[in-house]
């Protein structure tokens, strides 16, 4: 079915786009409301069908007159003998019954048929001068199939008005054309369906769209092309669109954009090392007697030239504390690096381990309160990876590895998802079969020293090649400064801080697991109450804190203040009496200096004021300008003594007047 605009309709019945508006408003002729994809707005088209006999028939005409098509006749005698001669289907259709597509290539057929037919009037050699027209058409137009058998047989449907045979079903004249243009709205609608992270397959996005527009544009059903016709467009989108449209902007970074080839050439051993967190795909026991099962936590650090794994940390919570100590035994084994490359969760970016320079908004908060860090007392210089950016970490892949090679080797082994659980797994753990959580840091360790790091090097330095990762890492650490630190130096360095704070009546404090714990020294906190300190601590040991000056000196060493804390309810009499002990003791202790300091000066306050009066007497003295300027008034003053009444007083008693005002309050 053809649609016109109001615009049309207006031209075709030579009145106003305002009256068929009207019309239209006033339900008095039909209409379908679509909306304009480009700037969301409404419009109307009206079917032809609504229209009026004369306003159909002259639509009708002025299109066959477009297309170039003769007026309709009555059908000869010997169509069917022409149908049968030139294989022709001897239907004739009328001219409404087309789609404008189908009109556009009847069109085409008529223009070259007048062409040929205006050609070949005036030559006598008319059958050579039919191929040497069917050759220049072929150079013209390269797709559309055409010979001197097809020209005749094109002639016999446009003369016996059959004008559905100028249409090659058989994609001859259109061959390497689609009817799925890329602006069209059946391949806008599947795009829009398709490119979709739900990721719908192309069957079902075919057949919502065809509901789609069977529903909106019913007038472009007969135009939607097979399944298969979207499929072979579908191949021809851009990859780097797909992945981007169906499976995000993860995909389409790790998978379409280029990244950086990292030249390994001019490093050496330690000179970067790069850390992460997994998760055992191993379930464990806790121990032999305990049937209670959980997965643990690794935190592994990688030499970024080598690939040796230096060190690891098996814990059951990947947090800051686990960073440290993986550090702290990577560090003991093959000395400090120059540089740390970090992810960019909370265990990394913990204020005393960095600071400013990932801790922004927290150090914001605390401007001018944050102590020097662990990574600058080391020397050691931070880099964070671009957020999901995992593929600039090598140590992703050793990941893989650890699955892969020492996971499933295990009997608690329960892979990354439920697809890659083994059966076994539930048998092996009501047997108690699988390992504990001993046998897994010991197996673990024997994997890493063991097995992954005397594997061959794959790198891509070519003068490495064959050679295991642990003969890598000697060969280079040969070539550059090795700093070895000792056991009391790293537990030093790698004392956790609780930044600064004053010291207070009750000492200092620090927030370990959620609790917060006090320290004091019955000796020394209170002769250094308001005093800025840094407090440090050991992550494994919270029973002493060592304090710390703003320029980062040793100040004290403090033990936890167990005497400070009593029960709300229900304290036991001990503890009251040691409290109370405590307090009397310090008590003490600050009246005692306090007595130390007066001294034996006899000078009070009250001899020392008339000291200052004495030695500032005679100073006081007010001197008047030369330039005095009298203030006076126009306005004449009368005496309040009125005449005869000189002699009478008043007497004003304000203690008398408070005394009434009260009475007559109550």
């Amino acid at each position: 079915m053809d649609y016109l605009t109001v615009k049309q309709v207006a031209e075709l019945k030579k009145c106003s786009g305002s009256y068929i508006s009207r019309m239209i408003r006033d339900s008095k002729i039909d209409f379908i409301e679509k909306i304009n994809l480009c700037n969301n707005q409404p419009y109307y088209l009206i079917p032809v069908s609504a229209l009026s006999e004369d306003l159909q028939a002259k639509y009708y005409k002025q299109k066959r007159t477009e297309t170039g098509i003769m007026p309709e006749k009555k059908q000869p005698e010997n169509s069917a003998e022409t149908a049968f001669k030139y294989r022709l289907s001897g239907v004739s259709k009328a001219f409404e019954e087309f789609s404008e597509t189908e009109r556009l290539t009847i069109r085409f057929w008529i223009d070259k048929i007048n062409e040929w037919l205006a050609g070949r009037s005036d030559r006598k050699d008319k059958t050579e001068f039919d191929k040497l027209f069917v050759v220049h058409q072929k150079y013209l137009h390269p797709e559309i199939e055409i010979s001197v058998d097809i020209l005749y047989r094109k002639y016999a449907a446009y003369k016996n008005g059959c004008y559905g045979d100028l249409i090659d079903k058989r994609g001859g004249w259109n061959r390497g054309r689609s009817k799925l243009e890329d602006d069209s709205i059946i391949w806008q609608s599947f795009l829009s369906v398709y490119l979709n992270q739900s990721k719908p397959n192309i069957a079902l996005c075919y057949r919502m769209v065809t509901a789609y527009i069977a529903e909106e544009p019913p007038e472009l059903v007969e135009e939607i092309p097979s399944v298969a016709c979207f499929r072979r467009k579908i191949e021809k989108l851009p990859f780097a669109v797909l992945e981007y449209s169906r499976n995000g902007e993860k995909a389409m970074k790790d998978h379409c954009i280029p990244s950086a080839i990292r030249d390994k050439s001019d490093i050496h051993a330690n000179d970067g090392w790069v850390m992460d967190n997994y998760t055992f795909d191993v379930i464990v026991r806790q121990d032999d007697s305990s049937r209670k099962t959980r997965r643990l936590y690794i935190t592994t650090v990688l030499d970024v030239k080598s690939s040796v794994l230096v060190g690891w940390n098996i814990t059951e919570s990947p947090d800051s504390n686990s960073t440290l100590d993986a550090l702290r035994f990577a560090m003991l084994r093959y000395g400090i690096p120059k540089r740390l490359y970090f992810d960019n969760g909370r265990e990394f970016t913990a204020l005393d381990i960095a600071g400013e320079q990932r801790n922004r908004r927290v150090a914001k908060a605390k401007k001018g309160n944050i102590p020097i860090t662990i990574a600058e007392k080391l020397g050691v210089e931070l880099i964070f990876a671009k957020v999901t950016n995992a593929q600039a970490k090598v140590v992703e892949r050793i990941h893989r590895i650890i699955k892969e090679q020492y996971c499933t080797a295990q009997y608690g082994y329960c892979g990354g998802n439920v697809v890659e659980r083994p059966e076994i797994l539930k048998s092996n753990i009501r047997n108690s079969t699988i390992e504990t959580e001993a046998e897994l840091r010991q197996t673990f360790a024997d994997f890493a020293d063991n097995i992954y790091n005397v594997q061959s090097y794959g790198g891509s330095e070519a003068k490495y090649k064959g050679m295991p990762l642990y003969k890598v890492w000697n060969t280079s650490i040969t070539e550059t400064e090795f700093r070895k630190p000792n056991k009391e130096f790293l537990d030093l360095m790698m004392m956790r801080n609780a930044g600064f704070q004053k010291i207070g009546k009750n000492g200092v404090f620090i927030n370990y697991h959620g609790e917060k714990i006090w320290y004091y020294d019955k000796a020394e906190t209170w002769k250094h109450i308001g005093k800025k300190v840094c407090v440090r601590y050991d992550r494994n040991d919270p029973s002493v804190v060592r304090l710390y000056d703003e320029e980062d000196r040793y100040l004290f060493s403090w033990q936890c203040a167990d005497w400070l804390i009593t029960r709300y309810f229900d304290e036991s009499k001990e503890k009251l009496a040691e409290l109370g002990s405590g307090q009397a003791d310090i008590a003490k202790q600050i009246r005692q200096r306090a007595k130390e300091l007066r001294g034996k000066g006899g000078l009070t306050q009250k001899d020392g004021l008339r000291y200052l009066s004495i030695q500032n007497a005679g100073k006081f003295h007010i001197q008047l300008p030369k330039n005095i300027i009298v203030v006076t008034t126009n306005e004449e003053f009368e005496s309040r003594m009125a005449a005869g009444l000189e002699n009478i007083t008043v007497d004003i008693n304000p203690k008398r007047m408070r005394k009434n005002a009260e009475m007559r309050r109550k």
